[in-house]
């Protein structure tokens, strides 16, 4: 099959597949060669349509490589995500009664009271509750993936947010107590142009976070794009 043809039959885009490709879980049997684009299988599709389904169960790609690598099994995958989500359900369900309760006192913004919700919700967080917060709002990040390059074809510097180009976020829980060892990674792709001469820059990499909150390392990659 033609990558639109596969496309079409699973009714996804190309860069899913770009995204499972470049996340190490998925490998077509048939690679590019050449001038000659992908020719999926029938064994292809199949393993397609199974990274789509364990994905929109919730999975992510750093869960389904480790079912591939036989570091998990797929009960301890899907508990672990559960909880994941189970604990975001509930962060929500608190915000949510809490709206609820905003509107039912017909609160006013130039009369807000303060201290009152103020007291509600600490009362909630000292028994082990959690509300929506700023990072999952707007996707806050304690360390900034704002970066200076310097472009490799005209040596113009100048600084980009890499955290438009995240595609992925992993995370191992350690066992010494300081949480979660936390990997983002990040590809341009060919949407990024010099804004001096104009060429395409293909950014990739990754930035750590460990201990939360904390930079630890990073790999960033600066190379001509080659679709």
């Amino acid at each position: 099959m033609r990558p639109k043809e596969i496309q079409e039959k699973l009714g996804i885009d190309a860069d899913r597949i770009k995204l499972f490709k470049r996340e190490g879980i998925f490998f077509p049997e048939n690679p590019p060669s050449g001038n000659r684009s992908t020719n999926y299988t029938e064994t292809d599709c199949e393993n397609l349509r199974l990274l789509v389904v364990l994905t929109k169960s919730g999975l992510t790609c750093s869960d389904i490589r480790k079912l591939q690598d036989g570091e998990w099994t797929l009960e301890e995958a899907i508990v672990s995500r559960k909880q994941s989500i189970d604990a975001e359900i509930a962060r929500k369900r608190n915000s949510l009664s809490l709206l609820s309760e905003l509107l039912d006192d017909k609160a006013e913004f130039e009369t807000f009271e303060t201290d009152r919700y103020w007291n509600v919700i600490t009362k909630k967080e000292a028994a082990g509750e959690e509300f929506i917060d700023i990072e999952d709002m707007y996707g806050y990040r304690p360390v900034s993936f704002i970066r200076n390059i310097q472009c490799p074809h005209c040596g113009e510097e100048y600084e980009v947010d890499l955290e438009d180009y995240l595609y992925d976020q992993s995370s191992d829980e350690r066992e010494n107590g300081m949480g979660p060892d936390i990997v983002y990674s990040f590809n341009s792709e060919d949407n990024f142009e010099c804004p001096k001469c104009g060429k395409v820059i293909q950014i990739e990499g990754w930035i750590r976070e460990y201990p939360v909150g904390a930079y630890d390392s990073e790999d960033i990659n600066l190379d001509e794009w080659e679709d």
